[in-house]
């Protein structure tokens, strides 16, 4: 397991990147992309919808699992009901949790003292 804690605001998702690319370089080339890809998303969230501003931490953890890698980005914030993109289609943003959707084997949102969401990433995927 490898876990990264970092303070939130706006330069969250760079301090994740960068964590990322120093720690997962022994992945599949794919599988390191859609990685880093969703992850970031996320913490992107947690800035924008999770309250973790730089006084907060953001939490993001890796581990392996049978079939691929689960991660997890655990906020502040009071959590959310995963809705659909409700925006046109060439308005900007909005398509995190869409990726998340479609690149993920599963995915999901967890709510105790902290907003936990989390998604897993088959291995044979990448491969294929």
């Amino acid at each position: 397991m490898r876990r990264l804690r970092t303070p939130g605001g706006p330069h969250a998702p760079e301090r994740v990147r960068a964590w990322l690319q120093a720690t997962t370089e022994w992945l599949p080339r794919e599988l390191e992309a859609n990685l880093t890809l969703l992850t970031c998303e996320l913490v992107n969230n947690s800035v924008l919808h999770g309250e973790a501003t730089e006084e907060h931490v953001i939490e993001v953890e890796l581990r392996t699992t049978q079939t691929g890698l689960l991660a997890q980005v655990t906020d502040p914030g009071t959590g959310f009901a995963p809705a659909g993109r409700g925006r046109e289609l060439d308005e900007p943003g909005g398509w995190g949790l869409v990726l998340v959707e479609r690149l993920a084997a599963s995915w999901g949102v967890e709510r105790d003292e902290r907003t936990r969401v989390w998604f897993e990433l088959a291995a044979a995927a990448a491969a294929a």
